[in-house]
């Protein structure tokens, strides 16, 4: 019941933010300001108003399509900067200030510069402002919306957030005026203090595609440090997302949950996505030193024999018993996987429990045959001594020089020395 009452006060606030935003006459505006001078050119315009002391809303709408939105602005307020110069995607602006008797606004608009000589032909831009009251409780500062309804959400996600430095820092992580930089570091700050009620919030600028992708990936662990459950598909998704940093930190976040929280669903979409953003995944996977055993071993057993190769290989990697057992018994009974991927995880193993049965393969000649460079690098890689003559062997009996170099190879990481004679 409680919690029922909770929501009719959010969704009653909403309503009548979004009423008193939709009714209140303009203190300014609103007014159109094209992107005149082109290519690079900065459009420069001083706006003068007169208002009623005290904080107000400014409303900035770049364009009316995607095309149209000037490519960079900045606006100063007062003498103070509420946007610097830069590239801003959002469609809609709101920017909370204290206004004065007697207010000066200096808005600036440019497109991007051309990277040649060449002038395409480009369309109209423009920005159309306007000052409104302020219907809701909002911090000072520069906020980016879709769609102009979407203040009162925003708002009310800060509101949920009962801890006030909490909320303070939520209100940074999103404030415009303030770089990518401190953004990204309120939501550490934030993440650090494992506020329960921040998650709504915190998922919300996590799925903001218009956002900083280094705050986004901040988010990412944020909500991995929360551990809920509801948030592991969002972060399955995010690992194929465009930007490093948004894959690398929904990896990240993903590595804090249980493996039974995450087997099946990086399983499902390891194994159903194409393979380059596979490996992409993989790379991410790699790079933040997280070994999901567990998924591995289930991809192991894919029937799809490029998932499995893949997962094989993986599997070696992890150094895990668990990986050990499982590539000891696919050694023995492939099926379709591929006996070389399955040689070449065990060396990577460096448990002591492959060597037996990999030093058998190498000794008999017909079994080996294909196989000699993989088998001699993996026992080179388990540095088992007594292989050494056999890799000698073997380099005398394969035809490939590749192979033979190989092999060579592998007998100087195993003994420190090169072959006699070489």
């Amino acid at each position: 019941m409680k919690r029922l009452h909770q929501l009719a006060a959010i969704a009653l606030f909403c309503f009548l933010a979004t009423a008193a935003m939709a009714g209140d006459k303009p203190i300014f505006g609103p007014v159109q300001y094209d992107v005149k001078e082109r290519y690079g050119r900065e459009n420069r315009y001083q706006i003068v108003f007169s208002a009623p002391e005290g904080s107000a809303l400014i409303k900035l709408q770049n364009g009316d399509q995607s095309s149209e939105r000037a490519e960079f602005m900045e606006l100063i307020v007062n003498g103070e900067k509420l946007l610097k110069d830069e590239r801003y995607e959002y469609r809609f602006i709101a920017g909370s200030v204290e206004l004065k008797k007697e207010n000066t606004c200096e808005l600036m608009l440019k497109d991007a510069q051309p990277a040649s000589l060449k002038r395409p032909v480009l369309p109209p831009r423009f920005v159309t402002l306007s000052v409104i009251p302020l219907p809701m409780k909002l911090a000072k500062g520069a906020y980016g919306l879709y769609t102009w309804d979407a203040l009162p959400r925003l708002a009310g996600l800060l509101q949920k957030i009962k801890d006030p430095a909490s909320a303070g820092l939520a209100a940074t992580s999103v404030n415009l005026q303030q770089e990518a930089q401190t953004r990204a570091g309120a939501v550490r700050k934030l993440s650090d203090r494992k506020d329960e009620t921040s998650r709504e919030f915190i998922t919300a600028l996590y799925t903001d595609a218009m956002a900083s992708p280094s705050v986004r990936g901040e988010a990412a662990l944020a909500l991995g440090v929360l551990g809920d459950k509801t948030s592991v598909p969002l972060l399955i998704n995010g690992m194929l997302d465009s930007d490093e940093n948004v894959r690398l930190g929904s990896t990240r976040a993903l590595s804090f949950y249980k493996e039974e929280e995450t087997i099946e669903p990086l399983a499902n979409v390891l194994g159903r996505i194409d393979a380059v953003r596979r490996d992409t995944v993989i790379k991410s996977i790699e790079n933040i030193g997280w070994k999901p055993v567990g998924t591995f071993i289930k991809l192991a057993e894919s029937s799809d024999a490029q998932v499995a190769d893949m997962a094989i290989g993986l599997l070696g990697k992890t150094k895990s018993p668990r990986a050990v057992a499982l590539l000891l018994k696919l050694f023995e009974q492939p099926g379709r996987r591929r006996i070389k991927t399955i040689i070449v995880a065990l060396g990577e193993t460096g448990d002591s429990l492959a060597v037996e049965p990999l030093a058998r393969m190498v000794k008999n000649t017909a079994r080996r045959s294909g196989y000699e460079v993989e088998l001699g690098e993996a026992l080179a890689n388990l540095g088992d001594a007594p292989s050494a003559e056999v890799i000698v062997e073997m380099i005398k009996n394969v035809q490939s020089v590749w192979a033979q170099d190989q092999l060579r190879q592998a007998y100087k990481k195993l003994t420190g020395k090169d072959i006699p004679g070489k």
